[in-house]
């Protein structure tokens, strides 16, 4: 009985069936890679002036340090931002029941960890206590000791979840941070709380005397890493592309370069 001589597999042509196809899966894996960032949509955004992060300028555009870094984000997602700046307590409303919502510049805190996607910090911040000079006499005030002091602060801000946990007793809960000076300097509160860049940079837009205010002492546990961040009910593609975006930033310099440009060191 004669059989039939099985054919000779071709190695070669195998190997080359073998590479064709890993180049195939590489190049579709490429082609979803860039999708991720190429399909643009506008984004919702919402900040407050915060000096010299959120700034208005001259001719009543939205700048200051942490807008730019905005601004490079979007460059490399290629979204369109739909920036809405509001009193701060509004914002923060609005990126707690809203979803596909991104914030800044927002204090990243213990009480806040759960309630936000945390895309990446902008700066580490230091707050203190400040009043007047013609008040306070010396620097090296306890927290007990200036409960019964009263004191301004933004609604549902990190300072404000601070100071009613610390039951201060005559607090005065405002609209946004600029009201709070206005109300120190014209003696309708005793206090407020703020990073010593944010005091000299406001003082200087309102047209007030930096020299005459006094800082009263560190608050350790309120230091934090101001940042941006989306709202829980976002999408995890939309969390994933920015935050992959914010690295870019840091391992690429641009981050430091923006840091450097506005002498947030």
């Amino acid at each position: 009985m004669e059989h039939t001589p099985l054919k000779k597999i071709n190695i070669t042509n195998m190997n080359k069936f073998i590479e064709m196809n890993t180049i195939l899966k590489l190049t579709a894996a490429i082609i979803m890679s860039a999708n991720f960032f190429v399909q643009a949509q506008e984004i919702n955004v919402v900040t407050e002036y915060l000096e010299p992060y959120q700034i208005k300028n001259n001719d009543g555009s939205l700048g200051g340090f942490s807008t730019e870094v905005v601004n490079a984000l979007f460059s490399i997602t290629k979204d369109q931002p739909n920036i809405k700046i509001m009193p701060w307590a509004r914002a923060y409303e609005v990126a707690i029941h809203e979803p596909n919502i991104l914030i800044y510049s927002i204090a990243r805190t213990n009480i806040r960890e759960d309630k936000f996607h945390w895309i990446g910090a902008l700066k580490e911040e230091r707050l203190y206590f400040w009043g007047l000079k013609k008040h306070f006499t010396k620097t090296d005030y306890q927290v007990g000791e200036l409960k019964n002091y009263k004191i301004a602060v933004s609604r549902h801000s990190n300072t404000a979840q601070y100071i009613i946990g610390q039951n201060f007793t005559n607090i005065y809960q405002l609209a946004n941070e600029r009201q709070n000076m206005d109300m120190l300097f014209k003696d309708r509160v005793d206090l407020i709380l703020a990073t010593q860049i944010t005091i000299e940079t406001r003082a200087k837009k309102l047209g007030y005397d930096f020299n005459e205010m006094q800082k009263l002492n560190e608050v350790a546990t309120l230091n934090n890493k101001l940042s941006v961040a989306f709202s829980l009910n976002t999408s995890p593609e939309l969390i994933k592309k920015y935050q992959m975006a914010f690295q870019q930033l840091v391992t690429s310099g641009q981050l430091e370069k923006l840091k450097e440009k506005w002498k947030l060191y």
